[in-house]
Parts: C-alpha cells; structure tokens; sequence
C-alpha cells in the first residue's frame, strides 16, 4: 500500500448540465495512473469513475478489558449489614448526634459549637468505659486472689517457718 501523498488526485472537469462531468481524452492523457498506484485506481480511472468505489481502510484497535463481576448471596449481605451495623453508634447515642446535628442545621446553636460539643461527649464517653473497663478488670482480680507467683511465695514463708 502506497501513501496517500504519492498518489496523484485525478483531474476534474466542472459538472455539465446533465449532472455528468465531462472529460476530454487530453485530460485522460495528462493525468495517466502513477506507476505506484494500485490495481484498483487504475481500474477506476480506465473506466472513467469519478468517485472512487473502495474507500481507505481504518483499523481500530480496542481495548476489551476483563471486568469481574462479583456474585453476592443473600447470607454475604445479611453478613456485611451487620458488621456495618456493630460499627454504629448506640440508638441513644445516634438520637443525640441527630438532635445536635438538627440544632445547628435550624440555627440554635452555630456548627462548630455543636461539632465542639459533640467531640467533648465523644470523648468524655470513651474515658469513661475505659475507666469502667479498668475497674472491672481489678476486680476480677482481687476476686480471683492472689497471682500464682504471689502464691508460691506465702507457701515458700510457711514452710520455712515451720
């Protein structure tokens, strides 16, 4: 296949009244086919076409990427709703974010005053079941008696003092 440019354009005479070009045998006989011209331009010359019948050819290349499509059952989203679900505030707790958030969407309270609030309680929250859970936490042990080494020690005492 030649490129475009080394092709010459046929010559064209303007359109008669019958909507037919005229062409003489001089023309025919300047513009003869370039020898690198194909087969098939040659072909439409010799018959007197105007228009070419085959067109240039554009090749595309696309891409047609492997898209998975994941299969979700039922059990796999009752499954993920409730682990978002264990990721969620307390009802009560979601009540009271709500009510802030809608004092300060009505214009009682200015929004970083409510966000402020809402930190603080966060906060004071979360130190508060840490204590909680500290405090249980020693009194389990003070339930349980003493460690074991603590143990070995008291009898390692009496049976040196006997």
């Amino acid at each position: 296949m030649t490129a475009p440019h080394t092709q010459p354009e046929p010559q064209r005479e303007p359109p008669t009244p019958e909507g037919t070009t005229a062409r003489t045998e001089t023309a025919e006989a300047q513009a003869p086919p370039a020898p690198e011209a194909s087969a098939e331009r040659r072909q439409e010359v010799a018959q007197n076409r105007d228009e070419p019948t085959g067109g240039k050819v554009v090749h595309l290349h696309t891409a047609h990427p492997t898209v998975p499509i994941p299969y979700v059952t039922p059990g796999d989203m009752f499954t993920n709703a409730r682990a978002a679900a264990s990721l969620l505030p307390s009802p009560r707790k979601l009540a009271y974010y709500g009510i802030l958030g809608g004092m300060a969407v009505v214009g009682a309270l200015e929004w970083p005053v409510a966000v402020a609030v809402g930190a603080a309680t966060e906060v004071i929250t979360r130190e508060q079941g840490a204590r909680k859970r500290a405090g249980q936490t020693q009194e389990r042990r003070r339930q349980a008696g003493p460690e074991p080494s603590a143990r070995t020690e008291a009898a390692q005492r009496e049976t040196a003092t006997v």
